[in-house]
């Protein structure tokens, strides 16, 4: 077996009680390492988006504006997300993204498979965040249908995505008052889990959910695989 990301040979001691394992693994001890699992990271975090914080307070300052400027109605509920964004994540997902590879998305399957069942007991329905019908075309796949795909194959696609720039390419300010980039699709259940790639500024999560509410949905969180 070869490593997914560094395709180094995934070398480890062969018995009778660790062949099923080994055949299993798909990341090298090595690249393995170097993920940084929030939880691992910070004992105390935000109860709203799991940004690492003091002890002393229960949400972000992000999360905090968040409820002054929308009134303290915010659509969405909780945000759970699993890496930080160091430079090897980066580096990482730049490969899954923009350059196509789809395989690498079995790296985190054991983890957001865990996540969920650590921190979803609800019945939600899983509803990725879609691209804009130009921006699959560019990259060929949805990584958060990819990642969705890997709790349960039957995802939802209540809503759709016109196309707009890039969210990288934009300031904080500039994200967090874009217009809404997403319309109705269908018919919302009453519990909605969003899947994404990466929380930044909560923007993308918030408008997505904003539109589930407002068109029915009890409550939605959301399950990102990284905090940036």
């Amino acid at each position: 077996m070869h490593c997914l990301i560094c395709y180094q040979g995934i070398d480890s001691e062969t018995t009778w009680t660790t062949i099923f394992e080994i055949n299993q693994r798909v990341l090298c001890d090595v690249c393995q390492s170097r993920f940084e699992r929030i939880e691992d990271m910070s004992n105390h975090c935000c109860e709203k988006c799991m940004r690492p914080i003091e002890q002393s307070i229960s949400i972000c300052g992000d999360c905090y504006a968040w409820q002054e400027r929308l009134g303290g109605k915010d659509p969405l509920h909780r945000n759970v997300s699993i890496f930080n964004y160091n430079s090897f994540m980066k580096d990482v997902m730049a490969l899954f993204k923009y350059r196509g590879d789809y395989e690498l998305v079995k790296v985190w399957e054991s983890d957001v498979k865990t996540t969920f069942q650590k921190c979803f007991s609800e019945k939600f329905t899983l509803v990725p965040i879609p691209l804009s019908k130009k921006r699959l075309e560019e990259r060929g796949f949805n990584q958060a249908e990819a990642i969705a795909k890997l709790i349960d194959p039957n995802t939802a696609f209540f809503i759709e995505r016109t196309h707009t720039e890039k969210q990288s390419k934009k300031t904080k300010r500039e994200r967090i008052f874009s217009k809404n980039p997403f319309k109705l699709k269908g018919i919302p259940s009453s519990h909605i889990l969003l899947i994404d790639d990466l929380y930044t500024t909560g923007t993308t999560l918030r408008q997505a959910a904003q539109l589930l509410i407002d068109s029915g949905a009890k409550v939605v969180q959301s399950l990102t695989l990284i905090r940036s």
